[in-house]
Formats: structure tokens, sequence, C-alpha cells
């Protein structure tokens, strides 16, 4: 079903029957915050309530998802381990508005949110460092930004759809993910100062093992007592082959080159030293390598990152600082002898800082939370050998950001602003005399070219708590994402080590905005039904307007004709759409419900399908439900979930689109804990064998049908 004004009646039915149904459970308002201020202690104390009254940045997590007033999502180690059968991927897909580009020859993610992928449109991070890496490689090659990643080292993935505060939200469009790695609490069991976690996992239909082992270790009463030391060290494994797809059918690794055979490693190290309340340090590494084919290549990949913190929070009500720095480099290798880019080596290195201060006030008798700062990020581009359509240069965005809360009570008020600055500066080859701007007789370009831009992004939101347990919000927001190197500087694809022609460049790129509304609603309330039970539900509806949207297409180029460059297309894009996510939970059994119904087409151009920005598409209707028993004093879990994809549409070439149909998959899960310190787990993915293409793939992966067919995967998680 489309997402028409209907659907926008539909939703003002539901959120109209949800506060009636919530209003008899309180009658009083959400108590205000509350100040406490001596002549000794000048901090404002507030109710964390307050602060959760804006548009977040990242952090929220668990129950807190449900109690903050806006699109926001989380999934943990257990949820992601155990019912997605170790895949982040299937984790994003429960969330809604949430989709991935998945391809059995691909181990990254390019994370789709509201339609919305690749080029920096979504802010990919782990441990808050974002992931810029892309490579257009061909046919079926989206060149999008992915993310790589060791899932046996993720502790969670949380999402903001919309506009993201702080350092995360700057150059981006409609929202980020941030896939965290483990850290000290992660490993340490409760009341415990050193400990070891560790995780085996087996399985069939080509996931053949994988394992993870990390150790960490807490000092504390340091430095007079007031301080600790606190690290962790962790290394992890994944063995895959090719795997059946449903009905038994093998996977045509040799024809087509969609082998899913490959081997992540991964490791990190981080450390956190703090000689007191005031002060704390943190350091952190992560590194990641697989090697698999894709693309007609063998591609071997690095991933490396470096992270430094500082927090500074002297117990005063104006200071709150938090200084971060990191730096990530993907580094990729085509290996082999044979084919056009035989030996590419490609480089992304990404810098970057953030200072961010937090503080708070009252303003004519009202509680007023502040957060305010700045960031830098550099995306530098290296293309060392046989760079194909992957052009070299660098892209840096600076953002200037402030976000205030204001409590009135049962209302808030919630506003931002930012200042958004970007530069590009990339490599433009040289062109002949006679072709676009170049004068007959004369040779042009063989240059590096700078262009820059900037733009002011306000937002303005308002909550009310209708009652204890129901809170509505509304929010209207500007975002942006400036051109990239690859869309400016794209030069054709030369083949070989080729730099290709100057002429394809679009040094006029205009950087793509939206103004978007979002509206929504948090139901949370213990002992709804029974003591002891939890029901949660968050409703949201979105409505943007894109300008500028960039595809690549075909220009008529003077002297030259039609030539493929990216270019803005004219008018608004518009996209709109309903996303619910909740559950009910009595201890002895459980139900979590994710849907979503969505109008998110984009704008495409005739080299789409091509290699060159082929769309990845989230289909109009996504849902998830998941029903689930706890058994022998909740020790056993015994689960189900119901995974269902609507029809959708898929990028065939030359700026036509595909339809793809719909599917419904089945998937079941358990656990036990044995005792306090083991817990053995298994799923099966696909427990009818069904065939079926995964869902903006892109069509030739979708139509080959490569979806994984029933796969079982078992395995125990140990903490000592």
């Amino acid at each position: 079903m489309s997402c028409d004004t209907g659907a926008f009646l539909r939703l003002a039915r539901l959120l109209l029957t949800t506060a009636l149904v919530a209003l008899p459970v309180s009658l009083h308002a959400q108590t205000t915050a509350t100040q406490d201020q001596t002549e000794e202690d000048k901090t404002v104390v507030l109710d964390p309530l307050l602060l959760n009254g804006g548009q977040p940045g990242f952090g929220v997590q668990g129950d807190a998802v449900w109690s903050t007033p806006a699109p926001v999502s989380s999934s943990d180690a257990e949820d992601i381990q155990t019912r997605q059968s170790g895949n982040p991927q299937g984790a994003l897909r429960t969330a809604p508005g949430v989709f991935t580009r998945q391809q059995s020859n691909q181990p990254g993610i390019e994370v789709n949110i509201r339609g919305m992928s690749g080029y920096g449109r979504v802010n990919a991070m782990i441990d808050g460092v974002p992931q810029t890496f892309r490579n257009i490689a061909g046919h079926e090659g989206s060149g999008g930004s992915m993310l790589y990643v060791q899932p046996e080292l993720l502790a969670g993935v949380d999402v903001v759809r919309g506009p993201v505060a702080g350092a995360e939200g700057s150059g981006t469009l409609s929202g980020a993910a941030n896939f965290r790695t483990i850290g000290v609490d992660d490993v340490l069991r409760e009341g415990r100062d050193i400990g070891v976690m560790t995780r085996l996992k087996f399985g069939d239909n080509g996931y053949n093992k994988s394992g993870m082992i990390a150790f960490a270790q807490r000092y504390r009463g340091l430095w007079d007592g007031e301080g600790e030391i606190a690290y962790v060290l962790g290394t992890a494994y994944t063995g895959q082959g090719n795997y059946d797809t449903g009905g038994g059918e093998p996977l045509n690794d040799a024809s087509s080159g969609r082998g899913s055979t490959n081997a992540p490693k991964g490791s990190l190290a981080k450390i956190e030293i703090t000689p007191n309340a005031r002060h704390k340090f943190s350091l952190g590494y992560r590194d990641y390598e697989n090697t698999f084919q894709n693309s007609s290549y063998r591609w071997n990949i690095e991933n490396r990152s470096w992270t430094a913190g500082y927090d500074y929070t002297p117990g005063s009500q104006w200071v709150n600082l938090d200084v971060d720095i990191w730096r990530n480099d993907t580094a990729l290798n085509y290996l082999g002898a044979t084919g056009s880019y035989a030996g590419r080596s490609t480089e992304d290195v990404t810098t970057g800082l953030s200072v961010t201060n937090r503080a708070t006030a009252s303003l004519a008798g009202h509680p007023l939370a502040l957060e305010y700062g700045f960031s830098w990020n550099r995306t530098d581009f290296r293309a060392h050998n046989r760079r194909g359509g992957n052009f070299p240069g660098n892209l840096d965005k600076a953002s200037l950001y402030s976000d205030a809360v204001l409590d009135l009570g049962r209302f808030a008020i919630n506003g931002g602003l930012r200042y958004d600055h970007w530069r590009l500066h990339g490599y433009r080859p040289a062109y002949s005399g006679g072709q676009g701007d170049c004068p007959v007789g004369a040779t042009c370009g063989d240059e590096w070219v700078t262009r820059d831009g900037g733009k002011l992004l306000p937002r303005i939101g308002v909550t009310f708590q209708a009652t204890e347990a129901l809170e509505l919000y509304a929010t209207y927001s500007h975002t942006f994402r400036p051109p990239t190197t690859q869309e400016a500087f794209f030069s054709l694809v030369p083949l070989g080590d080729g730099t290709g022609s100057g002429v394809a460049n679009n040094l006029d790129l205009e950087a793509e905005t939206s103004k978007g509304v979002d509206l929504g609603l948090n139901f949370r309330k213990d002992g709804l039904l029974r003591e002891g039970d939890k029901a949660r539900l968050k409703v949201g509806y979105f409505r943007n307007r894109i300008g500028n949207f960039i595809v690549n297409d075909f220009v008529d180029v003077p002297g030259r004709g039609s030539t493929a460059m990216w270019v803005n297309t004219p008018g608004t894009t518009r996209m709109e759409g309903i996303e619910i996510e909740g559950g009910y939970d009595a201890g002895i059994a459980y139900v979590n419900l994710s849907y979503s119904n969505s109008h998110t087409d984009q704008p495409i151009g005739d080299g789409a399908g091509w290699g060159n920005g082929e769309a990845s598409i989230q289909p109009d209707e996504v849902a998830t439900l998941d029903i689930g028993l706890r058994l022998l004093g909740e020790k056993l879990t015994l689960g189900s979930q119901i995974r269902h994809v609507g029809p959708g549409k898929e990028a065939s070439g030359m700026g036509t689109w595909a339809r793809t149909e719909s599917y419904t998959l089945v998937d079941l899960y358990g656990s036990y804990a044995v005792n306090d310190r083991i817990e053995a787990f298994f799923s099966v993915e696909n427990v009818e064998d069904k065939q079926y293409g995964y869902a903006g793939s892109g069509y030739g992966g979708y139509s080959a049908q490569t979806g994984r067919g029933r796969t079982l995967v078992a395995g125990v998680t140990a903490r000592f």
C-alpha cells in the first residue's frame, strides 16, 4: 500500500486512539526538572528526561529509546547474535525506516535510511568514526559508502533517522548509524575487575565457524583513591564459504561471481584513564581485514581506525566538555593478474575532531539544557593505481552547532542551529580543445581545483507529556549533503592506468538539501496488564522535500555529444512514510513489532544500473514480528521472527526501474543460560528454505535470487 493522505489520516487516528487509551493511566503531568543550588555547589541538577527533549546525537540505547522524542532505534549484541545469526544487516533491517544494500559477495554494509544511501547521505560510523570508503567497480557496483566491521566484536547498533545533532550530523542528509564495538563493561561480569569473554559459533550452509575472545581489566583506587584505569583487548575471526540459496540451489560463483566466501578478521584495544571525577582520557584502536570476490575481481580490504578522547567535568553547570579525535584508513587492493583493473590500489583516509560542551541554566524560572560545539572532518581519497571511476581528492566538512531544550513542565521546546561548511579539492584530468568549455586549439584541465560552500541549518521542535506514559512530539528541520570528489570530479571510467577526461567533471554541482517534518509519539508503561509487565511503543510520520538531488546522467556536451556525468536533478523530490516500533513483555512471553510504510522513490539517471550511482531503494513496506517464550525460570528463551519485505524497485540500466516482488521469511532462535557465566544459543534462518532475491541488492543480484537458504547457526558465549 502506498503512503498517501489516507496513510497520514490512519496515523492521526492511531495517535488519537493511543492517547485516549493512555489518559486514564495517569492524570498528572510529568514532574518538572528540579534545581538544587547551594552557596558551595552551584551545579543545576536536572531531571534526565529534560535532556531527551531535543534531537539526540548518539548514546540512546536500551529503554531510553522509548522516552526519546525522536525517531531512534537500537539493537544490542544479544539481538544481533541470537535473532540475526550474527548479521548486523539483519538488525538494521528490523529497525523501521532502515534498510541495507545486501549482496552475497559484498560483506561491506551500505546503510539506507528513509530511502537515502550512498555518498554521505547517511553517516555510517564505527564507535563514532565516519566510514567513507567507496569503490566504483563496474556493473552492479553502487559506489556508495561502505562500512566494514567484524560482527563478533559488536556491542550494538544505534540509529537516528532524520536530523542528527552534534558532530555526527555534519553534512548528513537523512540520518546516521553507529556500530558500537565491545568495551570493558561488555566483557566484565558484574562486580568483577578482571575477566575474559569468549564466543564460539558453528553453522551449516556455508556459515562454517566464527569465534572471538576478549580480555578486560579495571584497576581501582589509584591516585589517592580517586582514579582508575580500565582496558579491553579483543580479537575475532569468521570463516564463511558459499551457501545454497532456497531449495538447495548452489550460489553460482563461477559464472556470475556472486560467491559468499570470505573470512573477516578483526581486533581492538581500548583504554580509559580516569585520574579523578573531573578528567577522563581514552584511546582506542580497531582493525579489520578480509578477502573476497566481487565485481569480477578479488578484493583485499584492510580497515584501521584510531580514536582519542578527553572528558572534562569539573562539577560546573556551565562546563561539561567532550573532545574527540579520530583517524580511519581503509585500503583496497585488487589481487590477481588478469583484467583491466588488476592491481588496483586505492585508499580512503578520514581524519576529524569534535569539541562539544554541555551546560544547564534557568530561563524565566524554567530549566534550560544547552549543547554546542564544532567539528571538522576530512575525507581524503587516494588513487594509487588503476583508479577507474574512483577519483582522487578530498572533502572537508566543518560544523558549528548548538542545541537547546527549554522545559516548561508538560511542554518542552527544543531548537537547534548549525552552520555547515564544505570544501572540495580534486584533480581535473586534461581534455581537448573544442570540448565543453575548452576553447578550440587549447588543452584544458590537468590541474587541481577547489570548490566550497556552506549553509545555515535550523531545527525547531516541541514535545508534550500528555500523561505519565504518553509523550507527543513534532520537529521541523533542514539538512544538507555536499557533493563528493567521486561526483564532482567524475572523469568517465578510464581503463587500466588511464586518468579519464576532465570534460565529464561537473564543478558546478550544488549540495543536496532537505526540509523535513517528523511527528510522533512515545508510549511507555510498566504494569499495563499485570504486575511487572512492560509496554513500549514508538509511532512516527516523516515527510521530506529534497532539492538538488544528485544522479549520474548523460549530458549533451558541446564538441563531444552524450557524456556521463553527475548532475543535480531539477524540481523537488518528496519522500514520506510511517514508522512503528514497539513491544509487550510479560516476562514469560513477549512480542515485538517493527513496521514501516513509505514512499521513498528517488530520481534516477541514465548512468544508474551501469555501475555509476546505481540506486538502492528501500521497499515501500517492511515489517518484522518477533514472538517468544521464556521457560525454566526464564533461563530458556525460544522465539520466532517473521520478516516481510514488500514490493520495491531496482535500477535496471539506462535510467529505468525494474519491479521486485515481495517475500516473507520465518526464522527460529533460542538461548539457554547454563549459569551466570555461560549461555548457549541457536538460530535457524529461512526455516521454509524459500528462494528469494535480496531487496536493495541491485537488479542483477535480486533477479539471481541470491538470498540465503535455510541455515542453522549454534554457539556459546562465556564470561569468566
